[in-house]
């Protein structure tokens, strides 16, 4: 006769009459399932891999850093050359660093591992392009020193050579 009266008002009602835990616990099983499946299936997955795009790997600091750190070594280089003292450098960089991926026999990113968990495998990182520099120094008026520092940040920088400009304090 139970099962007739089941069947007759649906399971819900029958859980209602044996008691209000019986109902929290199916709604609680019910709601962990949800969440099971939300997690599992990487509906969240789409946040994690937005902070990994391309360019937000650096923050401004290591831009800074990085950009510092190339202008003492421009600094450096140029007061190595005979008849130059006391260099300033500013460098301009292009953009922030870049991921390059590795890729597979058809041109496409290589994954790893499979469904969710996919991942592309990135190959190297790459700093940022710089496209300009300028120095001062003491001798940068000189047309012949000028050249040479030049042709000599152009060369080592590998930028053109109408993207380096030298003058003289």
């Amino acid at each position: 006769m139970r099962s007739e009266e089941v069947k007759k008002q649906g399971p819900l009602v029958f859980l209602q009459k044996k008691g209000k835990g019986r109902l929290w616990l199916l709604l609680g099983g019910l709601l962990l399932g949800v969440l099971l499946l939300l997690f599992g299936s990487g509906a969240f997955d789409n946040q994690r891999e937005a902070a990994v795009k391309e360019g937000e790997w650096e923050s401004a600091n290591d831009l800074a850093a990085y950009q510092a750190a190339l202008e003492k070594e421009i600094e450096g280089i140029c007061e190595a050359v005979h008849g130059v003292s006391s260099a300033q450098a500013m460098v301009t960089l292009g953009s922030g660093y870049r991921l390059v991926y590795e890729k597979d026999a058809k041109g496409d990113p290589a994954v790893v591992g499979s469904g969710s968990s996919e991942a592309a495998v990135y190959h190297t990182l790459q700093p940022p392009a710089v496209i300009g520099v300028g120095v001062v120094c003491k001798g940068g008026d000189d047309p012949h020193l000028q050249k040479r520092l030049i042709d000599l940040l152009s060369t080592t920088l590998g930028i053109a050579t109408n993207r380096v400009c030298v003058i003289g304090k």
